[in-house]
């Protein structure tokens, strides 16, 4: 065998997978991951009750049903007994101890979370123009990059289906002090993909926090 055209073969097959992830930009990246997980482009519309079961390693499962309508910006939430509703930034429910900025926060994280990869098209999230590739869970994903005021966020996107496999967050990036979420199986909501369950461990030291499970909707 001449080891010579081998290598070389290697250097230009290399290369050629090279350029070809340099010309995806993040943006279009973050465009064909929302054409799978939303085809039909129902998240501007999305109006769905949803159940779900948290797990965690030193509590009780607490188990929740958000009705989320993007529609009118309405999101009404059920967990252990307590009921909190908001329309746009008007909280009409608010849990006893609670604030109307404590509501907004929950609902932001139901809706971003469960929202994703759609919400990385809101107003004032910024991509990082630079697309990294990295294994994820055994898979090759292209990483994009959004930095937020609080925090870092890395998103992990399947190559091959462009499937969103997990994303991770960094509190303080020089330390790598934050979370990564790991996302497992699909359920369909209406026609838009959402994961059926997301894992959560901490970062660097690994410590595992629960499992969020999307247990029914309609």
């Amino acid at each position: 065998m001449n080891y010579k055209k081998l290598t070389l073969l290697l250097v230009i097959v290399s290369s050629g997978v090279y350029a070809v992830a340099q010309e995806m930009s993040a943006a279009a990246i973050l465009e064909k991951s929302i054409q799978y997980h939303d085809p039909k482009g129902q998240w501007s519309s999305f109006n769905h009750e949803m159940q779900f079961v948290s797990e965690r390693p030193n509590g009780p499962d607490r188990k929740s049903i958000a009705l989320i309508d993007n529609s009118k910006g309405y999101f009404h939430l059920e967990e252990n007994g307590n009921q909190m509703t908001i329309t746009m930034d008007d909280c009409t429910d608010i849990p006893e101890g609670k604030t109307c900025d404590d509501v907004k926060r929950t609902r932001n994280y139901y809706v971003y979370l469960w929202g994703l990869p759609m919400k990385l098209k809101d107003k004032g999230t910024v991509l990082d123009e630079k697309v990294m590739e990295e294994e994820f869970e055994g898979k090759d994903c292209y990483v994009l990059r959004v930095p937020y005021a609080a925090d870092i966020w890395y998103f992990y996107i399947n190559r091959a289906t462009y499937k969103m496999e997990g994303y991770m967050f960094y509190k303080d990036e020089p330390t790598k002090k934050g979370e990564v979420i790991y996302l497992e199986g699909e359920v369909r909501v209406g026609d838009t993909r959402i994961p059926k369950t997301r894992k959560w461990v901490t970062t660097p030291d690994g410590r595992f926090l629960g499992t969020d499970i999307l247990m029914s909707s309609k």
